[in-house]
């Protein structure tokens, strides 16, 4: 193989790329990346068996060929190589070198035949998503997804189509959000997607691809997927993503939305992450509990620590309903109602034990796209 491309191109698919490799001592393979030409094209891949990344660049193409090779090792090369413009890349055997200015380099390969088939798609009509709105669904609920393994289904972003929206849901069991955008606002191409929305498709997106599409440059307008054998099939220009979808049955969430409240709270939104964010000085910001006490025209905060001290903070609100008095993990709040785009936020309260809903509230008006619900940490 003998290919001249330039550095910002190598470097940028390099970092596109080395985000799929594996940190497995047992299958070292998957540490790597294969770097093979394709007509006038340079591809550089990689793949944990779970996800995996193809990324295409424009190149002179001398000689075709193919070769495996350290991403690390690769990449701490190309890191340290500034200022420089052009890089010749030629292989003989196992040996990959490079050559740019003044500095040569040769990093001893694998054997191409050991590296893993990334699936393909065999989809000739593929969906059109806009990428902004992906992305935004994603990026709402996307905190939310469980950090164990108990149940693998909640280790992902849980997505389901109908014929008019798409939802994507996240639980740890303590939190909940849900996204939902009209599905004609994130498919470009509603014919392709049909198929989709007759079967009500509903799939769960492992946490890893989530991070990786939240990432992908806000300049790509449309992204195009498909959804074939339990994998999950992205194209966005010359970058090509492919997902194991998680196998499971995810949670028949609607059941724990509240579709009534005993109580509703308007209250400034950056009043309340504020107090919020004060309470953590004195209970940590990985978990402790506030009191949340709700009367007449007033939302009265209050966290005490024996070792540390106390803070009690008085916010006004607007109460229709009953008083209440509730205890909540304050980061939890933090991090949900901080997805909340509106000014204001109304709170759905069904008692001290009873799933809290945080929803925005504008122009007189809930906004029932983005549900956030929070499990009280105990009765109060």
């Amino acid at each position: 193989m003998k290919v001249v491309c330039t550095y910002e191109n190598l470097k940028n698919a390099l970092v596109a790329t080395e985000f799929a490799t594996s940190k497995s001592a047992t299958l070292s393979i998957l540490n790597n990346i294969l770097i093979e030409t394709d007509g006038g094209q340079l591809c550089l891949s990689a793949t944990n068996l779970e996800i995996g990344i193809v990324k295409k660049i424009q190149a002179k193409v001398d000689e075709p060929g193919k070769i495996v090779v350290s991403a690390s090792l690769l990449s701490n090369f190309l890191t340290a190589l500034r200022g420089t413009e052009h890089v010749s890349i030629s292989v003989d055997g196992r040996i990959l070198t490079l050559e740019s200015g003044a500095h040569k380099a040769k990093i001893n390969g694998y054997d191409v035949e050991d590296f893993p088939i990334i699936p393909s798609s065999t989809e000739q009509n593929m969906m059109e998503l806009s990428l902004s709105q992906f992305k935004n669904s994603i990026s709402k609920v996307l905190n939310f997804t469980s950090k164990t393994e108990t149940r693998v289904e909640l280790t992902g972003v849980f997505l389901s189509f109908n014929e008019k929206t798409a939802c994507s849901v996240a639980t740890d069991s303590f939190r909940l959000g849900e996204m939902c955008v009209p599905l004609e606002d994130l498919v470009k191409n509603i014919g392709v997607a049909n198929s989709i929305t007759d079967n009500k498709k509903q799939i769960i997106l492992p946490q890893q691809l989530c991070a990786y599409i939240n990432k992908l440059s806000d300049e790509n307008e449309i992204v195009q997927c498909s959804i074939e054998e339990n994998h999950l099939f992205l194209i966005c220009n010359d970058l090509y993503i492919t997902a194991r979808l998680i196998d499971g049955a995810y949670p028949d969430y609607k059941q724990i939305i509240p579709t009534e409240s005993v109580t509703n709270v308007i209250i400034k939104k950056d009043a309340l992450i504020e107090a919020m964010k004060i309470t953590t000085v004195f209970t940590g910001r990985e978990s402790g509990e506030i009191h949340f006490d709700i009367e007449g025209g007033k939302l009265k905060i209050t966290t005490r620590q024996q070792e540390v001290g106390e803070n009690t903070t008085e916010l006004d609100v607007k109460l229709e309903g009953e008083a209440q008095n509730i205890v909540l993990n304050p980061r939890f709040v933090i991090d949900g109602v901080g997805k909340i785009d509106a000014e204001n936020v109304n709170i759905a309260i069904n008692g001290n034990a009873a799933p809290v809903v945080f929803r925005g509230y504008d122009n007189n008006q809930i906004d029932t796209n983005y549900t956030y619900i929070v499990m009280p940490v105990k009765s109060a």
